[in-house]
């Protein structure tokens, strides 16, 4: 069972489970004084729609009404309106592959120190982010007894990954480089990807036997490496310290 504020979510594989979970929660609620509208209710349902997301059969979906007024979003003519549109799209961010590349040059506008124009590059961005979110991609859920694939990789100003089970993705991330990390080597920004992701997704992974795939060759010798530079000393500690034993290559 999980509780989010007010809404209570009850899941198994079977229904006779189901029901019997359903009983157990019932005198919970019952021997607490607590009590639900039967109207907002609903059971045996193999269909969930929660927090602007579809769950069915193993599978996380953006919700098709959010998808949609993405879609028909206008150019923005003020910031208020971009933000809007912007908090909305960050919202499905882990849907969508390299989301801070492709939403780089829109954020920028978002930086106090630039002012607002609306260029072509800035319109080409919106368009392309559109695109993606309308993909629809569709996610799994995680499941613990597999074993989870970590794949990062990085740029010259961003770095991002994908958590997948069985070749199917479970979650994306990304996020832009900080001006000191953009002087980073090459493999330090791939060592930073990695932790990057792996703290993000530390409440699968701890625990739980994960590989990390990178194209970065060099990477994948760091645990053997007799010299570290200080930034990856750094990723080194944070691996490792935090109780995680990834397997590299």
């Amino acid at each position: 069972m999980v509780v989010y504020i007010d809404d209570i979510f009850i899941y198994i594989n079977t229904l006779e489970e189901h029901m019997d979970h359903l009983r157990k929660v019932f005198q919970v609620l019952q021997e607490n004084e607590l009590y639900i509208k039967r109207e907002k209710c609903e059971f045996a349902q193999s269909k969930v729609h929660f927090l602007g997301h579809v769950i069915s059969n193993g599978e996380l979906r953006m919700d098709e009404a959010k998808v949609r007024a993405i879609h028909e979003w206008e150019a923005p003519i003020k910031v208020i309106e971009f933000r809007s549109f912007l908090g909305l799209v960050n919202y499905y961010r882990r849907f969508m592959s390299g989301y801070s590349t492709k939403a780089e040059p829109l954020t920028e506008l978002l930086k106090k120190s630039k002012p607002w124009v609306w260029t072509e590059h800035c319109q080409k961005a919106f368009e392309g982010l559109k695109e993606a979110v309308t993909e629809e991609l569709v996610l799994a859920l995680p499941d613990f007894a597999k074993t989870f694939e970590v794949h990062t990789n990085a740029s010259d100003f961003a770095i991002g990954g994908v958590l997948m089970k069985d070749k199917h993705p479970i979650a994306f991330k990304s996020r832009k480089l900080n001006e000191t990390e953009r002087r980073y080597t090459m493999q330090e920004k791939e060592m930073t990807g990695i932790v990057h992701c792996l703290c993000t997704w530390r409440h699968y992974l701890l625990g739980s036997r994960f590989v990390v795939k990178t194209d970065n060759i060099t990477t994948s010798y760091f645990q053997t490496q007799k010299k570290l530079t200080q930034n990856r000393l750094g990723c080194y500690t944070h691996v490792f310290v935090r109780g995680s034993t990834p397997e590299i290559n």
